[in-house]
């Protein structure tokens, strides 16, 4: 019989026809139950993998990671290649590589970067729609900026996530937030040790709204000194956030 061995993918995918990424009961199309289920094809037996973390329905990644315990003697860059024959256009595998027997995908990360994308420009683009969330008006990078200084550091991020109150710790340490531009496209980025549910959303919903000149840094500090989700700005669509990278010591 083969024996059990441990190994870490690294998954890019288009999230938009995705319901997310945990699997779900039923037909539901999920990137968990899609990627189980093609590899269960190829080794022959039942699969279960691990993620680093539950992105949203309509949420991209350009690095998601997972774990996953395989008795195969295939080596890593064949079971990519199959993997990836398996797999529909809307994802990909990037790496398989063999990890040590302990390796778990989330309980090992130490730390996660995502990038919300704005354009801000007077016209729909129908080429970035599914990437990037539309806003008709120009924002304000400086005042963005400085919105996201008043969220670094370690914090109760009670205000910026939509988990029930009680249901688990709301400290995060937001290690940097930061914001680009690429024509008429805004990047926030986000780097912290975690993130709590929808808290990318809600935060990059709180910098569109400070670049919109509607939100200054000082309300801001009020909202996450409150610990009042009812005090923040909606989530910011789906669509416009992806899973960058995930880091492991």
């Amino acid at each position: 019989m083969e024996s059990e061995r441990t190994f870490k993918l690294t998954l890019a995918y288009d999230g938009s026809a995705f319901k997310g990424w945990q699997r779900l009961p039923g037909k539901a199309r999920t990137v968990q139950g899609t990627v189980e289920a093609a590899l269960a094809r190829i080794v022959a037996h039942e699969v279960e993998i691990a993620g680093s973390g539950r992105t949203d329905s309509g949420v991209h990644a350009d690095g998601q990671v997972a774990s996953v315990r395989l008795r195969t003697s295939l080596a890593p860059e064949r079971l990519r290649l199959r993997l990836n024959a398996e797999l529909s256009d809307d994802a990909v595998c990037l790496a398989f590589e063999e990890a040590d027997p302990r390796f778990h995908a989330r309980y090992h990360a130490i730390g996660k970067t995502y990038r919300y994308l704005v354009r801000d420009a007077p016209l729909r683009d129908p080429f970035t729609a599914r990437y990037a969330h539309h806003v008709p008006a120009r924002l304000d990078l400086d005042a963005m900026r400085a919105a996201g200084e008043v969220l670094v550091g370690k914090h109760d991020f009670s205000s910026f996530t939509n988990l029930k109150p009680g249901e688990k710790s709301f400290e995060r340490e937001l290690r940097s937030v930061a914001v680009d531009r690429s024509g008429d496209i805004v990047g926030i980025v986000f780097t912290a040790d975690g993130f709590l549910y929808n808290q990318a959303r809600i935060m990059a919903g709180a910098l569109i709204e400070a670049g919109l000149g509607r939100l200054s840094p000082g309300r801001l500090r009020e909202i996450l000194d409150a610990r009042d989700r009812s005090l923040a700005p909606g989530a910011a669509p789906a669509h416009g956030l992806r899973l960058e990278s995930v880091r492991y010591g």
